[in-house]
Formats: C-alpha cells, sequence, structure tokens
C-alpha cells in the first residue's frame, strides 16, 4: 500500500520529456492539461499572499530598512528555496530514491540524472523571482 501525499500529476510537467512521456504510458493516461478549478485557484492566491508576508517579514526581521536591502534580502531567500529545489529535491531525492518518483518510472535511473535538464528550467524564473522581490520589498516598505 502506497500513501499518496500529492497528486503525481500535479507536477508531471517538473519532470524531463521521456519520464513525463513514460508516465502517461504506463499510467494508461492521455497527456492533458489539468484545468485549475475554483476552490485550486483560491487555495494558490492564499498560498501566493501568505508566501508574500512570510516573505517580507523575513526581510523586516533581517534588518532590512530600506527597499534595496529588503530587496536584496527577498531575492536572495528565493534564489536559495529555487536552489534547493534543484539540487536537493531534483538531484538528489528524485534521481536516488525510488518511491519519490512518479508511478511508473522508478526505472528510468539515467533520465532522473539529467541534471542540466532542471537547471535549464530553473533560468527562466530568475527574472520572476527578481519581479516579485521588488514587488514583496515594495510592500515591506509599505506597511
Amino acid at each position: 500500500m502506497t500513501i499518496e501525499i500529492m497528486n503525481p500529476i500535479s507536477f508531471v510537467n517538473d519532470y524531463p520529456p521521456e519520464i513525463q512521456k513514460q508516465y502517461y504510458e504506463s499510467q494508461n493516461r492521455v497527456e492533458t492539461k489539468e484545468e485549475i478549478t475554483k476552490i485550486t485557484f483560491i487555495k494558490k492566491i492564499i498560498s501566493l499572499i501568505v508566501f508574500v508576508f512570510i516573505f517580507a517579514w523575513m526581510a523586516h526581521i533581517a534588518g532590512a530598512q530600506s527597499f534595496s536591502e529588503a530587496l536584496i534580502a527577498i531575492y536572495g531567500y528565493m534564489i536559495v528555496i529555487a536552489l534547493f529545489d534543484v539540487l536537493v529535491l531534483d538531484w538528489i531525492l528524485f534521481p536516488n530514491i525510488k518511491k519519490l518518483r512518479l508511478p511508473g518510472t522508478e526505472h528510468m535511473d539515467k533520465e532522473y540524472h539529467q541534471k542540466w535538464f532542471h537547471v535549464k528550467a530553473m533560468f527562466p524564473m530568475i527574472p520572476v523571482f527578481l519581479v516579485g522581490g521588488i514587488l514583496i520589498a515594495g510592500l515591506m516598505i509599505i506597511v
């Protein structure tokens, strides 16, 4: 018996194409874009608001007193979380612990060890983190 903590389909697009293909084939699923329900949308908005205030609070606790200090702190937090995701989750846990892999892809050792795939996926997020950092730093200064 396996306990499913999270629906694997939620993050299937975060995996290399070979893993996605094998997952859909092994689970007899058709590759479709999962539609966001109203409740899921509300949960995501609430989570976003909570994270915005947590990051602003963390920058304040770290002693940031100006916009630039807050921006550096918040941007740094976001980069550290992204690096944790890539280095720990994508490079260490999923490639080496088969129970964490998508069902039907447990045997795909080579595909799970594609380090460059995850690095390339993180690069487009760097400007997004900057925009988020600017907005959150502005909020911290205003509040």
